[in-house]
């Protein structure tokens, strides 16, 4: 045991090739700093450029440091444990400044310790790739969506945010988002990994409360409107799938043109994301860190027109609900002409 670090920061000191005396020279600096006068920009102000170097590659960051640049969190969070310990996010935006290096976290550094443990238990078995998209995910659902470093959504305060019926409301939120990209993308296998994911972070969570509120668990939700998302659950549950009709397929596929239309989805564009994020997770030439930088980057943009997505199906809904039985009548109408304008042209 090195003095000042645990375990798994010693571990992830030698993942970034310290040897043994590196990381003794790391953990004596951290010692150092928990007994600082001033505060931790200060601190930097004062090391040498050799030690300024033992910092930046115990955190992976690519750039040496320019003390003069960091903000207040960016220059506390250089001071903490490689595991992650110590970090803080005093405006509660979700983003954590390491350096100037900005990093998503769920759950966030300013939850309780029992919704970390939770997530922890509801991930356990996923591949880095898979449960850096399922954070990200769950960070765009308090967030959501990240414009110019800022979030689109206000966050709230971590002890009404962390309260359970904060957390329910957040779960709530979280299915609501599954059941639309089901309805969107049908049952895929990351579809299901997040179902799976949900429900056992919920279960972590329920089995911590003894009493107040608690958190529905969910049950696959079937979307008889939408024959791409029924196609896709008869597969995952009957193997025999294969035997369905070239007629019932293309009817499939139209319709799911006709959705993604009317939503403004590119379905080539999320499919093109999909395949580059694949193609991140097997590059051997790139550390753990920079592709989790990629894939959270790829990520983000799948998040972005999906969220637009999902607003423009409410807006088509409210838009619906001011139609009269004429106006609906001559939708449906339309829709069944471009429908066999499609077949008849042989456009799929």
């Amino acid at each position: 045991m090195i003095s000042g670090l645990s375990a798994l920061s010693v571990q992830k000191l030698y993942n970034r090739n310290f040897n043994q005396e590196n990381a003794s020279e790391f953990g004596d600096l951290l010692s150092r700093a928990q007994t600082r006068t001033g505060s931790a920009k200060q601190f930097l102000e004062n090391l040498s450029p050799e030690e300024l170097a033992l910092v930046q590659k115990a955190h992976g960051l690519v750039d040496k440091i320019n003390v003069s640049g960091l903000s207040a969190e960016g220059a506390q969070n250089l001071l903490s444990q490689p595991d992650g310990t110590g970090l803080v996010d005093p405006n509660n935006d979700g983003i954590v400044e390491v350096g100037i290096a900005r990093t998503i976290h769920f759950p966030p550094v300013n939850s309780p310790q029992y919704v970390k443990d939770a997530w922890e238990k509801a991930t356990e078995g996923l591949s880095m790739f898979d449960k850096a998209t399922m954070e990200l995910s769950m960070h765009f659902q308090i967030y959501g969506v990240n414009i110019d470093g800022l979030p689109t959504k206000p966050p709230l305060p971590p002890e009404r945010q962390w309260s359970q019926a904060g957390i329910q409301a957040l779960m709530e939120n979280a299915w609501s988002n599954w059941e639309f990209r089901v309805n969107m993308e049908g049952m895929t296998d990351y579809n299901r990994q997040m179902q799976n994911v949900y429900k056992a972070f919920e279960s972590e969570l329920q089995s911590h409360w003894t009493s107040g509120v608690t958190v529905s668990p969910h049950a696959p939700v079937t979307y008889v409107d939408n024959p791409a998302y029924q196609k896709q659950t008869d597969k995952s549950e009957n193997e025999t799938a294969e035997n369905q009709t070239h007629s019932s397929s293309l009817i499939d596929n139209i319709n799911q043109l006709l959705i993604d239309a009317r939503l403004g989805i590119d379905r080539k564009k999320l499919e093109e994301l999909d395949d580059k994020m694949k193609e991140v997770e097997n590059d051997d030439s790139l550390t753990p860190e920079q592709k989790q930088v990629k894939l959270q980057a790829l990520q983000l943009q799948k998040e972005r027109m999906l969220e637009e997505a999902q607003k423009r199906a409410v807006e088509e809904e409210k838009r619906k609900a001011t139609l009269n039985v004429i106006q609906k009548a001559g939708e449906t109408l339309s829709e069944l002409d471009i429908k066999h304008k499609i077949n008849q042209r042989g456009l799929l």
